[in-house]
């Protein structure tokens, strides 16, 4: 039996996402409720300079309670195609857009409790190109070699998820440009 969604009611509507619960058919025949966060989908992109440098942006959040170092990102509009947001986020968050939108693939953020899908896209040939931030963000950009980022990758300095993953599917990519 394969496993089915009978029914959804939706719980919550906030600012950033609204809460279902999910009636739901296990393969076994038993049934079950799931709460859903329903969430835009969103994009994290790696912008990397014609010097070699990824910039990053610092701001805080609250989940983590602290400051987390990040790469640029942000959620769709509705309607609007991922290379777009991209571009619209590269300009909000670190004042440039690029020459060459390169999509490296994407994932699900939490897919045991939540519907958003992230596209993840290397930007080369920056260029400035500046937008204004949201109302809401407040957010530092930090330039760094990327050879300095990947080790801050892998010993914890560097802690934010979406980032991680977009290092990991930028690596071939990377390689085969000999940025790395």
């Amino acid at each position: 039996m394969e496993p089915t969604i009978l029914s959804r009611k939706t719980l919550m509507q906030l600012h950033a996402f609204d809460v279902e619960r999910v009636h739901f058919r296990l393969p076994d025949g038993r049934e079950r409720d799931y709460d859903l966060v329903q969430h835009a989908n969103a994009v994290t992109i790696l912008p990397v300079d014609d010097l070699g440098k990824v910039h990053l942006v610092r701001q805080y959040r609250i989940g983590a309670e602290r400051e987390m170092l990040e790469l640029p990102a942000g959620v769709m509009d509705p309607g609007e195609q991922p290379e777009v947001t991209a571009h619209r986020e590269l300009r909000e968050e670190i004042g440039k857009d690029c020459g060459e939108m390169i999509r490296l693939g994407g994932f699900y953020m939490a897919a045991g409790y939540s519907s958003e899908y992230m596209h993840v896209f290397l930007a080369l040939s920056l260029k400035d190109s500046p937008l204004d931030h949201d109302d809401d963000e407040f957010l530092t950009q930090v330039v760094l070699p990327l050879s300095e980022v990947m080790e801050m990758a892998q010993d914890g300095r560097l802690a934010d998820g979406k980032s991680l993953s977009t290092l990991l599917l930028a690596m071939k990519e990377l390689e085969a440009r000999k940025l790395l």
